[in-house]
């Protein structure tokens, strides 16, 4: 945002959203919303929103703007700055981190679930509590195997991004 007027204002909500953990907003949304994946869903997206700003934001500050200038130069309008100048040095950056998040909050589901917001982590957590440790080790298993499958994806997504702002 050019404009510090909104800039300031934003940033700090956004520093506030962030500076608040998945786990607390996950205990806040259980007594919007009650039990059930519904508060894990909106703990993970509301903690996501404040982090995704800061990282977008500082991918955007660091692009070089001599591409942009450029574009500008040639009579591009702010349109084509965006499109043609900014897009194709922040999207790979941006979708690296957006697939990490998506890996990062597989893992974190299990632990706001253990809280009460429903998914795998409540199943964890009760069969945990009812000693039924080959149930865990299932469990356990196929988190890891998730996390590896979503790891994998987000590898091949990245590579297809990056190959094709080379080829582009």
């Amino acid at each position: 945002m050019p404009s510090g007027i909104f800039r300031f204002p934003v940033r700090r909500f956004l520093d506030s959203i962030r500076g608040v953990d998945t786990l607390i907003w996950a205990l806040v949304w259980i007594n919007v919303v009650g039990l059930g994946p519904f508060a894990g869903v909106l703990a993970i997206a509301v903690s996501d929103f404040g982090a995704f700003g800061k990282l977008f934001s500082e991918a955007i500050e660091a692009a070089d703007q001599k591409q942009v200038e450029g574009i500008r130069a040639c009579g591009g309008s702010a349109l084509h700055e965006i499109r043609f100048g900014l897009l194709p040095q922040v999207l790979p950056v941006i979708a690296g981190q957006v697939l990490y998040f998506i890996e990062s909050n597989t893992r974190s589901a299990t632990i706001i679930g253990i809280v009460g917001a429903g998914g795998i982590g409540l199943q964890l957590a009760e069969q945990i509590r009812v000693l039924e440790w080959q149930k865990v080790s299932f469990l356990i298993l196929m988190i890891l195997v998730a996390v590896a499958a979503i790891d994998w994806i987000s590898g091949k997504l990245r590579f297809a991004i990056i190959g094709q702002r080379a080829v582009a």
